[in-house]
This record gives structure tokens, sequence and C-alpha cells, in this order.
């Protein structure tokens, strides 16, 4: 069977450069390590920003450059009409609309360009490689350089690998946090590391695979994520069990009940109160470190303005929040707070209730519609399973963690990598449903 997951006229007729994998592979150990990799003035809360210094702003913006000439002049127009959707469409204006409601639109405006071209690197990272061994080189060389990165950082530059025990999560002190700025951010881009490895291993090459797969699952115990111990077997186990059924709907339904399933006992727990009654019965004081406070003071806050939200990047770490005095019941001061720690409610609080309706869809239901289009059998389908399981442990981390279109934060590269690549599959795989 062909390794080539495009049709072969496309594979044959579109394809520009036979080395697609080596630019995506620097763009995917770039945007997980960043142009400052081992800075130590770092806050030990959030992630890095694509436009924090200007070191950041150069390197992501010939980042930007790059992925359009890249693209430009290696993917063609057919492959590129995978990505000219009218839902994203929708999104870039709910995001305008975000922008021009927000406290500093022309700063809103500056940050959303560098999450826009996060999206584009992508893209690129996506579209680039033109069969399995491309992917599967593009995955080893970039993903490998990240993790060896972040090892190095741990074992020779411990003051930016490893949490210290000042600052304001001094509980932290001791956990492994590489070269990101948090150990929670670490522990999920090391999760989807270890299925890019599952997946290298199942392709031919075991050892690659089983490298990056063990030292990245030993990332995730010595960052001390127990959450991300226990959502990244959900996420395979249900991508596994999915794959086995041939019926659409049911497959789809295994698929998203990880999901619905915890953000039901998350950010549902705390719009219905007897959820949340139910769970701590079973689980006593049970607050998920606080966040329950976090999401009950977002959501009253969201209730002040629900149709268009605060604007983004507008409520948490603003003067909006810092000014307040610190509600005494909250377990959390929420004027330190950079964000509510749940992407879903984050969502609403920056772009309103229909807004943050748009970006859902576009963000979770597409995706699985895109899976359940991948025609089984060969490279496309075993390209489908690892993007639809990296998508299932990212949104089921989207429930407490925040990270939608959060410039250059490493866990929304994974999502929009698992987006994209459905997308990507999907329509490149097009044909091949049609003969079938």
């Amino acid at each position: 069977m062909s390794t080539t997951y495009a049709p072969p006229t496309y594979s044959q007729e579109a394809v520009k450069s036979k080395q697609g994998w080596l630019p995506s592979a620097i763009l995917l150990a770039i945007v997980f390590v960043s142009f400052r990799p081992f800075a130590t003035e770092v806050a030990e809360v959030g992630v890095k920003s694509g436009g924090g210094d200007i070191v950041n702003q150069l390197g992501f913006g010939l980042i930007g450059i790059a992925c359009f000439w890249l693209i430009k002049n290696n993917v063609s127009q057919h492959a590129l009409k995978a990505f000219n959707r009218p839902s994203w469409y929708l999104v870039l204006g709910v995001l305008v609309v975000s922008i021009l409601s927000a406290d500093n639109p022309s700063g809103a405006a500056r940050a959303m360009i560098f999450s826009l071209i996060v999206v584009l690197a992508a893209v690129t990272v996506v579209a680039l490689p033109r069969s399995k061994e491309d992917m599967i080189s593009c995955f080893t060389v970039g993903i490998g350089t990240a993790l060896a990165f972040c090892w190095f950082a741990v074992l020779f530059v411990p003051e930016q690998g490893i949490h210290g025990g000042g600052g304001f999560e001094a509980q932290h002190e001791g956990l492994w946090r590489g070269v990101f700025d948090h150990k929670n951010v670490a522990s999920y881009v090391m999760g989807a590391f270890v299925m890019f490895g599952l997946f290298t291993m199942r392709n031919g090459h075991p050892f690659w695979g089983g490298i990056i797969s063990v030292f990245s699952i030993i990332f995730v115990v010595y960052a001390g994520s127990k959450t991300v111990l226990g959502v990244l077997p959900v996420a395979i186990a249900t991508v596994f069990c999915a794959r086995l059924i041939s019926f659409r709907p049911l497959k789809a339904l295994i698929i998203l009940l990880p999901v619905i399933g915890l953000t039901t006992a998350t950010l549902g727990a705390v719009i219905i109160e007897p959820i949340l009654t139910t769970l701590q019965f079973y689980i006593p004081g049970l607050s998920y470190t606080g966040r329950t406070d976090l999401w009950i003071f977002g959501l009253e806050h969201l209730n002040k303005s629900p149709l268009f939200g605060y604007g983004f990047e507008s409520f948490w770490g603003t003067q909006r929040v810092s000014n307040l005095e610190q509600p005494i019941e909250l377990a959390w001061d929420v004027r330190g707070i950079v964000h509510g720690h749940n992407s879903w409610l984050d969502a609403a609080v920056n772009f309103g209730i229909p807004g943050a309706a748009i970006i859902i869809f576009v963000l979770t239901l597409l995706p699985v519609i895109d899976f359940l289009r991948i025609p089984k059998g060969g490279t496309a389908e075993r390209l489908g399973g690892l993007y639809i399981s990296i998508w299932v442990f990212t949104a089921m981390g989207a429930n407490l963690e925040s990270f939608f279109f959060r410039r250059a934060d490493p866990v929304w590269f994974c999502m929009l990598i698992a987006i994209v690549g459905l997308r990507f599959t999907a329509h490149m795989t097009k044909g091949q449903r049609q003969s079938r």
C-alpha cells in the first residue's frame, strides 16, 4: 500500500517540494520551544506569549512570513480548499468583534495576530509533508528536539526547568516544567508527545517512537500532573473503541462522551448545583484545586455582559479584576489569576455567549465530523486516529485549563494541529471515499 495519504494523482501533480517535512519539523520545534527557551524571568503562572518581548515579536513575525511563503510555493490550490470553510470565517468575525470591544483594541489586535500566526504554523506543519514517512520524520525531529530542550532545562538549567519555592505558586516547588512557564502546560504538551510517539512506534519506527513516549511520560510524572495521567489513557482508550465502530452516530457519541462528561463534571457542576453536590458526596471537598471558585466568579461576571463578553484578553489579569477586593469566600486570589482555568468559560467571557457558541461548534463538532469522513484503512486512518486522540485529550484538558487563542500557548498549538490535521486529511481523501 502506498504511504501517501492523498490520492496519487494529487501527490504527483500538486506537490512541488519533496522535503516538506523538514520546515514542518523546524516549525514544530520553534513553536513548542519558543525563541527564548531558557529565559529565567518568566512568570510562575501562564504561558509564554508570542508577543511578550521583542525577540518573540520578531521571531513569530518571521514565522508568519515563512509560513506564508512555504504554503504559497509548496501547497496546491486544491489542498488549500480544505481551509476554505465558511464556519472558520465566522470565527474570524467573532475575533474581530472581540478586538473592537476589548479594553485595549490595539493590544488585543497584536495578540490576535500572533494567535493567527500560530494557526498558520499549524496549517504549514500539516500541509507540507506528503507521505507517512514525511509525517513521521516531521514528528520525530520536531518533537524530539522540543523534548530534548525540556530535558536539558531540567538537568542543566533547573532555575528554568523546575519550579522554585517562591512566587505565586510556591506549592509547585520541585515539579518539572521544562522550557514552559508552568508544570500544567508542560504536562499536557508531554501527554500529546506520548501520542505522537505511539503513532511513530506503530508505523515502523519503534525505537524513536518509544524514546519519545517513554521520556514524555516520565516528564509528566515528575511534573506532578495527576489529571494528565488520568485523562491521557481515557483519550487513547476512547479513540481505540471508536475505531472499532462502523456506525457513525455511535462513533461520534463515543468520541464526544468523555469531553461532554468532564465538561458536565467541571463547569456543569457549578452551573447545576445538584451535580456538584453529588460529586462531593463521593469525593468530599472536591473543588478541582479551587477552580470551582474561579468558575463561579467568572460566571457571575459573564451574566453582566453575556452578549459580547468583555473583549479579547480584557477580563482576567486586567484592572477590572485586579482592582477588586478579594472575596473572602474564594479559595484563590482572583486578582492575580491570568485566566479562568477553563477554556469554554473563558471563550464566553472573552467573546460573549453567541461568539463562544460559534467557536465551540468549530472546535468540537467539526473536528469530529472530519474524523468520521476519513476512510478506513491505510495511512489516512492512522493519521486520523492520531489527530482525534490529541483532540480528545486537549478538549478534555480545556475543562481544567484555558488556552484557546492564547497566542503561542503550546497546548493550543497541539489542539490546532489536531483540528487542522483532521480537516486536511478528510479533504485530501475525499476522492478515495467517493471511489469506494
